[in-house]
């Protein structure tokens, strides 16, 4: 099992970067390269803030709810190409079980929401996880938060993200969009 230590950038890069930790044994760390709308709908779980309109994430699990079937745990299952590929497994309102595929920052994000577990596969770790000495933290070692305590962010912490997303993306063009490739 896993949990979210955060969501961050890698030096150098602007890219957010969801960094999930594995509870217990060796502690490994698994980067998953995510949007900027998925960091926010994530950071909006964490602290879950109550916003105006649910973001997509939230709107989801409404859905989901909605037809009696509960959300029980994500997996994170393969890494195909570079992409993290996972899976939701859904309690249905008859008590059957069924998985949906899901990009793996969606899935976490969900499950960050509803508060259910995080599995990642033994593969998926073996092949991409980083040891726990190779992630940096903001001061190193001896700033990684202790198990009991975390700084809690509020829904104004949030809010206040968001509004930087929304105005960062309304100064978008096109160009800011494209890689180094195209």
């Amino acid at each position: 099992m896993v949990e979210v230590a955060g969501v961050g950038q890698e030096q150098g890069s602007e890219d957010p970067v969801l960094l999930l930790r594995e509870q217990g044994g060796g502690r490994r760390y698994l980067a998953i390269w995510i949007g900027a709308p998925e960091a926010t709908a994530l950071a909006a779980a964490e602290v879950a803030a109550t916003l105006p309109r649910p973001l997509t994430h939230r709107l989801l699990l409404d859905a989901v709810e909605a037809f009696g079937a509960q959300l029980v745990g994500v997996r994170l299952t393969a890494l195909v190409e570079g992409q993290f590929h996972a899976e939701l497994d859904l309690r249905t309102a008859d008590g059957g079980s069924r998985s949906v595929s899901a990009r793996a920052s969606d899935a976490v994000t969900l499950a960050v929401h509803q508060g259910c577990p995080i599995e990642v596969s033994e593969d998926v770790l073996s092949e991409a996880a980083l040891p726990a000495n190779a992630v940096a933290t903001v001061g190193g070692p001896e700033d990684e938060p202790d198990e009991t305590e975390a700084a809690p962010a509020t829904s104004a912490d949030v809010e206040d993200e968001v509004e930087a997303l929304r105005r960062a993306l309304s100064e978008a063009t096109p160009d800011d969009f494209r890689t180094d490739e195209e």
